[in-house]
C-alpha cells in the first residue's frame, strides 16, 4: 500500500509542477495536453482519473483513466487543500496536491495558490495485489501446515515403530534371547539408541560366552568384587569337599582319533559330568585335559559329592552301552573324593587370575583319583564317615601321598547297591 501511495504522490506532484506555469498564463489547452500525456505515459494500474483545478475553482482538465473527460463535484471545495492529502472512499483512493508559486513581498517569500492537482485510483485494483498476496500467504500457510502435519505423522509413526521394535527386542533379551539385532536406519537419537542396544546385546553375548570359560566360583567372585566397589575378595580358609574325575587310558584312545573327534568325544562325557555335579550343588572348578576338578560346599557337601559321583558312574555305564551298540568309542572314569580344609581365593598374576582352592585336601583328592580304576569311586575314610553309610563301602589298602608321613585310609564306594539311608 505504501508503494501505491508513493507512486500516486509522485504523479500528482509531477502534474502540479507541470501545470504551474500554464495556470499562471491561463493556457488551459496546454494543461489538458499535459494531463493526457501523463495518462498515456504512466499507465498506472487502477487509475480512475486525473484533474487540474485553477484558483477560481474551475476544472481546467479532468479525464478518466482511459482518456475520457469526467466531471468533478464541487471543485471549489478542493481549494482548501494545503498539502498532499489522501482520501479513502468506498471504491477509490483520491490524492490531492496544492499547486502554488512563490511571490516575494516585503523581503518575504509568500506561497500563492494557483489551484489543485487531483489523482483517483480504483480501490479494487489497488487492493487486488494485496488480496492476492494474502491468498497466496494463506494458501502457503495451509500447505506448510498440512505438510508439517503429514511429516510429523510420518515421523511419529517411524519413531513409534522403532520404539516398538526396541521394546520387543528388550523383552527378547529379558527372556534370555541374546541373538537379537536392531537395524540402524537413521543417525538420530533413536538410531543411536538402536546402535547402543546392539552393542549391549553383543557385550552380553560375549559375557555369556566368557562365563563358559571360567568357573562359577570365579563368576561369583567377580560379582562380589563389583558389588564392593572393585575390592577383590579376600582369601578364606574353609572346609570343602573336592571331587576329581579322570578318563582312564585316554592317551591310548586319543592316538587313534582325529583332533576334532577327540574334542567331540571328551565333551560328551564332560557334559554329562558337569550336569550331574551341578544337579548335586557342586561347582566345576576347572577342566584339566581329560580331568575335571569339582568343589562342593555346605553342610551336605560330602553326601552331595558322593551322590554326584555315583550318578556319574551309573550314567556313563548306560551311555557306554548305547555307544557300543552303535560301534562308537567309549570312555571310562576313575573318581576320587576328599574332604578337608582348603584356602579359597584369587590365584595367579596381576594380569591373569583364577578364583580356586588350594591345599592338602586338593592334592589328596587328585591322588585318590589317580589310583581309582575305570568305574571306581575312591574316597578318603573321612568322607565315608561323613555320608553316614549312604552307600556300602569297602576299606582299601592305605596309600601314600607325597609330602605326608602317614598314609591315608581310603574306601571304595559300591554304587551298584541302592541308597541304604
Amino acid at each position: 500500500m505504501s508503494t501505491i501511495r508513493q507512486v500516486s504522490r509522485m504523479l500528482v506532484t509531477n502534474i502540479s509542477e507541470a501545470a504551474k506555469g500554464d495556470l499562471i498564463l491561463g493556457n488551459d489547452g496546454q494543461i489538458k495536453e499535459m494531463v493526457l500525456r501523463q495518462l498515456n505515459t504512466r499507465r498506472i494500474p487502477g487509475l480512475k482519473g486525473v484533474a487540474v483545478i485553477n484558483r477560481k475553482g474551475e476544472v481546467v482538465a479532468s479525464f478518466e483513466g482511459d482518456g475520457e473527460q469526467r466531471s468533478i463535484e464541487n471543485p471549489k471545495a478542493l481549494l482548501s487543500v494545503r498539502r498532499f492529502t489522501e482520501v479513502k472512499k468506498a471504491k477509490r483512493y483520491e490524492y490531492y496536491y496544492p499547486i502554488t508559486t512563490e511571490k516575494r513581498e516585503n523581503n518575504n517569500i509568500k506561497q500563492v495558490p494557483l489551484g489543485v492537482a487531483f489523482v483517483s485510483l480504483s480501490r479494487r485494483v489497488v487492493l487486488a495485489p494485496i488480496q492476492q498476496a494474502r491468498k497466496v500467504a494463506a494458501l502457503t500457510v495451509v500447505t506448510i501446515t498440512l505438510l508439517s502435519i503429514l511429516g510429523i505423522n510420518l515421523l511419529a509413526k517411524k519413531m513409534a515403530k522403532q520404539i516398538q521394535l526396541l521394546s520387543n527386542v528388550a523383552r527378547e533379551v529379558g527372556a534370555g534371547n541374546l541373538n537379537v539385532h536392531i537395524p540402524v536406519n537413521s543417525k538420530d537419537e533413536l538410531g543411536q539408541l538402536a546402535h547402543e542396544f546392539n552393542k549391549m546385546a553383543q557385550h552380553l553375548r560375549e559375557k555369556l560366552q566368557m562365563q563358559k570359560f571360567v568357573s562359577k566360583l570365579t563368576v561369583q567372585m567377580i560379582k562380589d568384587t563389583v558389588a564392593t566397589d572393585g575390592h577383590p575378595s579376600r582369601a578364606v580358609k574353609q572346609d570343602v569337599t573336592v571331587l576329581f574325575s579322570d578318563v582312564r587310558n585316554f592317551s591310548s584312545i586319543a592316538e587313534h582319533l582325529d583332533p576334532g573327534e577327540i574334542v567331540k568325544l571328551i565333551n560328551v562325557y564332560f557334559d554329562i559330568q558337569t550336569r550331574l555335579i551341578e544337579d548335586h550343588k557342586g561347582i566345576v572348578d576347572k577342566f584339566m585335559g581329560d580331568q575335571i576338578m569339582a568343589i562342593f560346599q555346605g553342610p551336605a557337601m560330602a553326601d552331595n559329592s558322593l551322590r554326584a559321583a555315583v550318578e556319574i558312574q551309573r550314567q556313563i555305564r548306560q551311555i557306554n552301552q548305547q555307544r557300543l551298540q552303535k560301534n562308537k568309542t567309549t570312555l571310562d572314569m576313575g573318581i576320587g573324593i576328599n574332604n578337608g580344609s582348603a584356602v579359597m581365593g584369587n590365584m595367579g598374576s596381576s594380569d591373569r587370575m583364577d578364583y580356586t582352592v588350594i591345599g592338602d585336601v586338593v592334592n589328596v583328592a587328585a591322588r585318590l583319583c589317580a589310583v581309582a580304576k575305570a568305574g571306581q569311586i575312591i574316597t578318603s575314610y573321612d568322607v565315608a564317615k561323613r555320608v553316614n553309610g549312604s552307600y556300602p563301602t569297602s576299606r582299601l589298602k592305605s596309600i601314600s601321598v607325597k609330602g605326608r608321613i602317614q598314609k591315608i585310609e581310603v574306601c571304595e564306594v559300591d554304587y551298584e547297591s541302592d541308597i541304604l539311608t
